[in-house]
């Protein structure tokens, strides 16, 4: 068991309209954004929250599976509104695959992308245009893989997000900050050097691959970036040179009267890094992000200070998934369980001693989640459980040795997509419901 937990840690920190915005939750500020109808981007929407407000079905099955041999994945698939789930990997040939939602066939796979674009997901627009970075360029694609247009960058990031007006926005491990028009992958403003001098060269064999998957100091910025529709603030953990521990940064980004990007508050208070994507809370008050040593911490999003912090018991490798009411679920390491912001504390929930989290867990609309628990061995199967009491509705096999999950999307349908380290990609759907 040991070892698994080791290689989880290791591998799963794999609106312009504000007026209107700042009357809605982060999900129906969605509906009003760029972002596609779906889970368009890796942690399901801008706030990073592993959270969908569809209704989660209590009862799951096998629809299909796909492994794509000799590789692996790094982050869970997107999906959008036309049927169509996309999904990173290093295998062999194309690196980026877009895949009926129906069987899991493909649809088409682009050889544009390195192998080192598994470190994103893919992000998608209303317009139904796909985003993704490898280690030289960020590139947009139209909804038959073609490339629309290719910008070089200097480092690889870790998945983008939008602007709220609906720019392309992202860092690159070296601490590199873009903005891109999402039209034409020009420069909105000059790309930000967080660390002045910082070089790259993406054809080296020394890749920070394991620095990146847990957020240590060779890796500055090791996650994807949180971003607030309402404000335009954006949030991201920054290991900066020299320094003792990681911590957690906040920017603003500005449109008018002209594109700038300006430093709010810095809270250095992460030890041993972070492999966490930090996520805002729904009413964007508060940003929740793990450390790696064994806690929690919640953080005052104007001000950057420490509200409460809450030791777990190990170092967990994700972004947890924080629901509308304040449920928050750890990534696996340890047991599963739930904890629930109280304001000036966190109080645990409920706790399964039993069943060992092997997953980035994702909550639904009507108090249901799921996600890979170990049965023993390299095997996993998917759970549902109902998020006030921990107890299991539905327990789903995985076929062959999953040995931990890395991702858990929620389709607009309800189906769930399990991503596996090991490069397997399940697709359950409601019970007794066809596509």
């Amino acid at each position: 068991m040991r070892r698994f937990k080791d290689c989880f840690q290791c591998a799963a920190a794999v609106c312009i309209i504000f007026a209107l915005s700042n009357a809605c939750s982060r999900h129906t500020a969605n509906d009003l954004s760029v972002y596609g109808q779906g889970w368009s981007a890796v942690h399901a929407d801008g706030s990073n929250s592993d959270y969908s407000p569809v209704p989660g079905a209590r009862d799951l099955e096998l629809a299909w599976s796909r492994e794509f041999a000799g590789g692996a994945i790094y982050l869970g698939a997107t999906s959008d509104d036309a049927g169509r789930v996309f999904v990173t990997t290093t295998a062999p040939g194309c690196h980026f695959y877009a895949l009926r939602q129906a069987t899991g066939e493909t649809l088409w796979c682009s050889d544009q992308v390195n192998r080192s674009a598994v470190a994103s997901a893919a992000l998608l627009d209303r317009n139904s245009h796909v985003f993704l970075a490898d280690n030289k360029a960020m590139r947009a694609f139209d909804i038959h893989g073609n490339v629309l247009w290719e910008t070089s960058i200097a480092g690889f990031t870790l998945s983008a997000q939008f602007t709220p007006s609906g720019h392309v926005i992202f860092i690159t491990h070296i601490g590199r900050i873009y903005v891109l028009r999402r039209d034409t992958g020009e420069h909105v403003l000059p790309p930000i050097e967080l660390i002045p001098g910082a070089t790259y060269d993406p054809d080296s064999a020394d890749q920070p691959v394991l620095d990146c998957m847990r957020g240590t100091a060779n890796c500055p910025s090791a996650n994807t970036i949180a971003v607030d529709p309402r404000t335009g603030r954006f949030f991201f953990t920054f290991f900066a040179p020299g320094a003792p521990q990681a911590g957690i940064r906040a920017m603003q980004y500005r449109e008018y009267p002209t594109p700038s990007i300006t430093s709010i508050w810095t809270n250095d208070s992460l030890p041993g890094g972070s492999g966490s994507s930090p996520d805002i809370s729904a009413d964007g008050a508060r940003l929740y992000v793990n450390d790696n040593v064994d806690s929690i911490h919640a953080i005052d999003t104007a001000t950057g200070k420490t509200l409460w912090r809450y030791p777990i018991g190990w170092a967990s490798g994700g972004s947890p998934s924080t629901s509308p009411e304040g449920i928050i679920m750890p990534t696996g390491g340890g047991p599963l369980m739930a904890i629930i912001d109280k304001g000036d504390h966190a109080e645990l929930l409920w706790r399964k001693d039993e069943i060992r989290n092997r997953s980035i867990p994702t909550q639904a609309a009507g108090g249901v989640a799921y996600a890979a628990v170990s049965r023993g061995g390299a095997g996993n199967d998917l759970i549902v459980v109902d998020t006030l009491n921990g107890e299991v509705l539905d327990r789903v096999p995985l076929p062959g040795d999953t040995l931990f999950t890395v991702g858990t999307t929620v389709g607009l349908d309800g189906v769930v997509y399990v991503a596996t380290i090991r490069g397997q990609l399940f697709a359950l759907r409601p019970a007794g419901k066809g596509f």
